[in-house]
């Protein structure tokens, strides 16, 4: 794993406003595997009541982001503060067919622990903008999304 690329990530997620929000509504036993470029696992974690990426090995990670090079720089470089924008820009990359910027997510916890530790609560922060493009994409509801995104590969 790239060391400029984690703390590029690092850095967004801990202080950049529309990160702060969206994560706003996760619980503290929240934790996702995010995985950068093939390299170790390192791990999301609210457990401090903000948001954290941490380089140590994730404990029972809901779901595991896998994110080349190229999707980081996408995401941390959009020149925004509007949560909706990166949703959509985040789902976008989940369905592109280009390996350079393809993000994959492979949930592990049951749809009720997602519910649960606030992942519903972070689309909805994404507001119409999230939502309609959702639905354009053919994902009805929440559970819709969910059950999508164990299906993507």
């Amino acid at each position: 794993m790239d060391a400029a690329v984690f703390e590029t990530l690092k850095h967004f997620i801990e202080t950049a406003p529309p990160a702060l929000e969206a994560t706003r509504p996760l619980a503290r036993g929240a934790e996702v595997a995010v995985v950068i470029d093939g390299g170790e696992a390192t791990r999301f974690t609210m457990e401090s009541g903000a948001p954290r990426l941490v380089p140590e090995a994730p404990r029972d990670p809901d779901f595991t982001l896998s994110l080349p090079t190229g999707a980081v720089r996408h995401l941390t470089s959009l020149a925004t503060d509007d949560v909706g924008e990166y949703g959509v820009a985040f789902f976008s990359l989940v369905l592109t067919r280009d390996p350079e910027l393809k993000v994959r997510v492979r949930i592990s916890a049951p749809t009720v622990r997602l519910l649960g530790r606030g992942y519903l609560g972070v689309l909805a922060v994404g507001g119409m903008k999230v939502s309609w493009w959702l639905l354009k994409n053919g994902v009805k509801n929440p559970k819709a999304a969910i059950d999508r995104l164990r299906d993507v590969r």
